[in-house]
């Protein structure tokens, strides 16, 4: 498990390498200059009062499709983190997001890659749905 966990953020990280814009970019495009970005790592209960206080989030979950069986939370938008990294599925950039995995971190490094690389309002789900069903929060199955 470790060194899945591994290789995952060093795909990320070469997925999204050199993705910054580039002082040349914003010189021949102005306005393009990077917004300030923002993320955070929420606990279940946090992240369930985002998520029915914000009615413009988009919940991400990154897991494998062979983990959806462990439930998902209502409204969520299924998004494998492979598919993200081969550029098969790409979240929007101009919505805010909180991203979904396991047990948090997964979305926790694709997260910090995301607002570091345009994504303007990233949030994690800290122990993923591991820890929102410790919670005794609402899954869907």
């Amino acid at each position: 498990m470790k060194n899945f966990i591994i290789l995952t953020i060093a795909a990320i990280t070469l997925v999204f390498a050199g993705q910054q814009i580039t002082p040349a970019a914003q010189a021949e495009f102005p306005g393009l200059e990077q917004q300030q970005s923002f993320f955070k790592t929420v606990t279940p209960s946090e992240a369930f009062n985002l998520i029915k206080n914000r009615q413009d989030i988009l919940l991400v979950d990154v897991r494998g499709k062979d983990e959806l069986y462990e439930g998902y939370i209502e409204g969520s938008i299924f998004m494998p983190l492979w598919d993200i990294i081969k550029g098969v599925q790409r979240p929007p950039q101009d919505k805010p997001i909180l991203l979904i995995c396991a047990v948090g971190g997964r979305s926790l490094a694709l997260g910090k890659l995301m607002s570091q690389n345009g994504w303007n309002e990233i949030y994690n789900l800290k122990g993923g749905i591991s820890a929102w069903k410790d919670a005794d929060l609402p899954l869907k199955y």
